[in-house]
């Protein structure tokens, strides 16, 4: 049995997986093999795409590709507020002006790009 105390809620859960894959800078071959893996999500409004297969619950990774670099993490497809948009692009840019980019997901076995 669970001891209830130490039991996660599901929103800790949902915050643990999304922040398994934050906003992060990617390679464009990793953009590009998400857009072609399964048939992606476009939802009118929304930068980029989405991966049609989720993570978790409602959970999916999100590809945006903006001024000549590519962009991915995880949102919940339900909140756009968690989605990537211009702005939070804009502000990532500004506090990583030096990140890498990632060639896979960061819980993959994948490792940075060279």
């Amino acid at each position: 049995m669970t001891d209830p105390e130490f039991a996660a809620s599901p929103s800790d859960e949902r915050a643990r997986t999304l922040a398994q894959f934050p906003l992060s800078r990617v390679t464009e071959v990793f953009h590009d093999e998400m857009l072609g893996v399964l048939p992606p999500i476009h939802i009118r409004g929304a930068a980029g795409f989405f991966v049609s297969e989720a993570v978790a619950e409602d959970i999916h990774a999100q590809f945006v590709h903006r001024d000549g670099r590519f962009y991915g993490g995880y949102v919940a497809l339900r909140d756009p507020e968690t989605w990537i948009t211009s702005a939070r692009i804009a502000a990532y840019d500004v506090d990583n002006p030096n990140a890498v980019e990632l060639a896979w997901y960061p819980d993959g076995a994948g490792e940075a790009a060279a």
